[in-house]
């Protein structure tokens, strides 16, 4: 009767010590933006990469496609390709863009920790309906995407369609 005391008191440590590592864990997890380096990140990193805006599906099968590629001499080519409904005329056309704007996206990159976004949970309430948006960041054999199926955090909610007025903006 004397030992079982000790071996309650024992137990609880263990149990606290437990509850400890699973809410630091749980922690960390929330956390991960801001504990993210972006020192052996590809994207960053890399003398060149592509980023790429697509928008398919819907009820009328609608199909963009924005491409950047930001190659090593510094410069940039937009590559545009759009298809508005199933049946019609697919319009491709390509475009030479400052290398600021690739800077610009790697920017929004580093800021919206797209790694950490590329992770998040997809909604439940998908409506067939509408298309489906999404970007994917890639350099060397690194690549990350984010769509408009995620629950992405609030200060993050309008990064996609950023991200597609921006390309957009130097479609003539």
């Amino acid at each position: 009767m004397g030992d079982m005391p000790i071996f309650a008191f024992i137990l609880l440590g263990i149990m606290l010590f437990a509850f400890a590592a699973i809410s630091f864990l749980f922690f960390l997890i929330d956390h991960r933006d801001r504990l993210y380096t972006f020192d052996d990140d590809a994207i960053m990193n890399s003398d060149s990469f592509e980023c790429v805006f697509r928008r398919v599906g819907g009820a009328k099968y609608e199909h963009t496609s924005l491409k950047l590629s930001f190659l090593k001499n510094d410069k940039a080519k937009l590559e545009y390709s759009s298809k508005p409904s199933e049946g019609a005329r697919t319009v491709e056309q390509e475009f030479d863009v400052p290398a600021e704007l690739a800077m610009r996206l790697r920017e929004m990159y580093k800021e919206h920790c797209i790694p950490v976004l590329s992770d998040c949970e997809k909604r439940e309430d998908i409506n067939g309906d509408i298309p489906v948006s999404s970007v994917t960041f890639s350099a060397k054999e690194q690549s990350y995407t984010i769509d408009s199926e995620q629950i992405l955090p609030e200060n993050s909610k309008t990064l996609i369609s950023d991200i597609e007025q921006m390309l957009m903006s130097y479609v003539k």
